[in-house]
């Protein structure tokens, strides 16, 4: 059977766990070939090892801050995979404080792996997968980058910034390339919040799934919360033929949190 993604040629940073994971084994099912690009090498061999079985993986380590090494990861990827015509911007990181409060450290961070980091990756690929044509680019936003939450001032601002390029690029790349973002929502098991659940469940003595569930039945419309598969299905859709139609968009999947 031919899957949606047969042919693809397919690169996610932060690939090694979580969101990423998720989308490397999506696209390996769905019959692409795939590079997963973390900062923790020994991760990423471990994961592309675990997802060999189900198709072509390779692991590259890469700090997406960096330009000299997203450079060598587009060189490399092209290598491996004879070409890339799929990047799915991924690699982040989280970080919650108040203004007056977080550390320019903490804000140097998020800004160089969360906005810099999908600048540099894409600057890296752009050329190449415009000269392949009918490729995509993936850029993971946040529904912080379109709504205010207390504490998220800075990583909100990351995510909205990514929203802003993603924009452009959509124009800049056409008509060869497409450009999306997804927008995830509160993430069963995987995140911010979920970290913050589990937390909250250690004081409290109760499980992060609880407390997580009692969250969305109170705040979501759909009341659940969201799983990396629900990203990862998104991710193969836009991928996929079946959204040759669109680009320049931020898709929401969190249950009806953000709706625009």
């Amino acid at each position: 059977m031919v899957g949606r993604l047969t042919g693809r040629r397919a690169v996610v940073t932060g690939g090694a766990s979580g969101i990423g994971r998720a989308i490397a084994a999506a696209y390996l099912r769905e019959g692409a070939s795939v590079v997963i690009a973390d900062i923790d090498a020994a991760a990423a061999k471990n994961t592309a090892e675990e997802l060999s079985r189900i198709g072509k993986i390779f692991a590259i380590s890469c700090d997406v801050t960096k330009s000299d090494e997203t450079l060598s990861l587009a060189a490399d990827a092209i290598r491996r995979l004879g070409s890339v015509n799929v990047l799915v911007n991924n690699a982040g990181l989280s970080g919650r404080g108040f203004i007056a409060e977080i550390s320019e450290e903490r804000i140097d961070a998020l800004l160089a792996v969360n906005l810099k980091g999908v600048i540099l990756c894409a600057q890296a690929f752009a050329q190449a997968m415009y000269d392949e044509g009918e490729a995509v680019m993936i850029n993971m936003s946040s529904q912080a980058g379109k709504r205010g939450w207390p504490e998220l001032s800075v990583y909100g601002a990351t995510k909205a910034g990514v929203l802003g390029m993603n924009r452009s690029l959509a124009v800049e790349l056409a008509p060869r390339v497409r450009v999306n973002a997804i927008c995830p929502g509160y993430i069963s098991e995987v995140g911010m919040a979920w970290r913050g659940w589990e937390a909250r469940g250690k004081i409290e003595g109760a499980k992060a799934t609880d407390i997580g569930d009692r969250f969305a039945e109170e705040n979501i419309p759909l009341q659940r919360l969201q799983s990396a598969d629900d990203i990862a299905n998104t991710a193969v859709f836009l991928a996929s033929d079946d959204a040759r139609e669109i680009t320049g968009d931020a898709i929401n999947v969190g249950g009806g949190v953000v709706m625009d």
